[in-house]
């Protein structure tokens, strides 16, 4: 008996304790609820009064920034990449030699050897890099780059590991981008390789195993229907002819997408013919790779596009593997013409990091 009186005792003072902090919750709310909503009433429209005016110092404060003579590097390449160890080497060794003298580099969940390849360039001091799980974090991954890294680099490159920038103009990109001060980006247009017929990943360079492409002509008039039998957002094929990357102007850069800047703090985003650029505008396009070039090599081998398909992106969740017979429909685009601009530059490349090593 006497445990069952102790039970009702504390259960009555449970009950006592909990009527007395609900009713004292309730009284709380009913002081604070109005008092946030007159709160609320009088900073709101200050707040948003005020939001021009911030967005103001904020530009000021790019365009100090941007006043800066001197960086610790002229040119810089970030990217993201994922279980890329057989391609790093060659993208590290090549934009090396055309004048890239620091690289960002974002490792989304690599399972591969990625870190033997990358340890000689950290010990270098020529790569920094960053583990950023995340997925779909590409757009984040570039923004952090832009905030990180604005007063460190004068430019920064942003590619995907299977893309190669240069100028068929002259091999170190530096004394090129002097005639671009003072813009935000510089929208580079690439040409798209296709497989050139190799079923399975090939050994040696990527530069030498492909050079079928889609030539810069055909580009301008492709009308391969990229969103054919799609409707949502990410699954849509890639390898858009009229498209690219860019090289941005970090202080510049309020937001960063996947392909060039979203939006600037001052300036319009050119191409290299000096031309206000915006992505995928209807119409034909004046395609120009006279100054600046992307080789995109988008395929590689068909098994390289196979499991690139299979793996997903790093802007969406993973695509759906039975669209793969569309991925290897616009593959069978990208091998019209034979290009091997490239080739001379990468040899003489290859050939001073082979004896500096």
């Amino acid at each position: 008996m006497e445990g069952s009186h102790r039970r009702q005792n504390v259960k009555a003072l449970v009950k006592w304790f909990r009527a007395r902090y609900v009713g004292l919750g309730w009284a709380v709310r009913g002081v604070l609820i109005p008092l946030q909503r007159t709160v609320r009433g009088v900073f709101t429209p200050l707040q948003k009064a005020l939001e021009p005016s911030w967005t103001e110092v904020r530009r000021r404060i790019a365009l100090l920034r941007n006043s800066r003579r001197k960086f610790r590097y002229e040119l810089t390449a970030c990217t993201m990449f994922q279980n890329e160890a057989p391609y790093l080497d060659e993208w590290l060794t090549f934009h090396h030699g055309v004048g890239v003298e620091h690289f960002y580099l974002y490792n989304n969940r690599s399972i591969d050897n990625y870190r033997e390849v990358l340890d000689p360039w950290i010990r270098k001091g020529l790569v920094t890099l960053f583990d950023w799980p995340g997925c779909g974090g590409q757009v984040a991954a570039f923004n952090n780059c832009v905030r990180r890294f604005r007063m460190q680099a004068r430019w920064i490159a942003f590619l995907d590991a299977d893309e190669f920038l240069f100028s068929p103009e002259t091999r170190d990109l530096r004394t090129i981008l002097p005639r671009y001060e003072g813009f935000p980006a510089i929208f580079v247009y690439w040409i798209l390789f296709g497989s050139g017929g190799n079923q399975k990943r090939p050994a040696g360079s990527v530069i030498e195993n492909y050079t079928r492409c889609l030539d810069l002509e055909t580009a301008r008039s492709d009308d391969f229907d990229h969103k054919k039998g799609h409707t949502e957002k990410g699954l849509q094929i890639t390898g858009w002819a009229k498209d690219g990357k860019s090289i941005a102007n970090p202080r510049l850069v309020k937001k960063y997408y996947v392909h060039q800047p979203k939006e600037v703090w001052a300036g319009v985003v050119i191409d290299e013919k000096m031309r206000p650029h915006l992505r995928r505008l209807p119409g034909t396009v004046d395609l120009s790779c006279s100054v600046f070039r992307i080789n995109h090599y988008w395929s590689k081998s068909i098994e390289d596009i196979t499991n690139k398909v299979l793996k997903g992106n790093a802007s969406w969740e993973n695509r759906p593997a039975g669209k793969l017979e569309r991925w290897l429909e616009r593959e069978s685009h990208l091998n019209r013409s034979s290009d091997e601009t490239l080739l001379r530059i990468w040899r003489a490349i290859r050939d001073e990091a082979s004896g500096k090593k």
